[in-house]
């Protein structure tokens, strides 16, 4: 249980860190986040294509984050995106190189 609850969770101008309770260091590049984002829109819900919401992003920088519950972070990025739930389990497994679960 200790593996996909967060201890401490910070970012910088390219990557989230967030360290585990377990001990276990986790680091993800914000732009590959930004574009693996699990929100309908950017996943091609609504009628559009996958990529077609995030594709043309270069750069990305998160404004803000916050916690969902107790299973989840909400990112706040600097295009003004923040309907992606990213879940605790799905960047533990993500960061230990799995596929990130949409």
């Amino acid at each position: 249980m200790k593996a996909t609850i967060p201890d401490e969770i910070s970012y910088d101008s390219e990557n989230l860190v967030i360290l585990w309770k377990d001990g276990f260091k986790s680091t993800y590049s914000l732009l590959d986040l930004r574009k693996k984002c699990p929100c309908a829109t950017c996943r091609g819900g609504h009628g559009g294509k996958v990529g077609a919401a995030t594709g043309h992003i270069q750069s990305i920088l998160i404004v803000s984050w916050k916690k969902v519950g107790r299973y989840a972070l909400n990112l706040t990025w600097n295009d003004f995106h923040d309907t992606g739930i990213f879940t605790y389990d799905s960047l533990r497994a993500y960061s230990e190189g799995k596929a990130l679960e949409l």
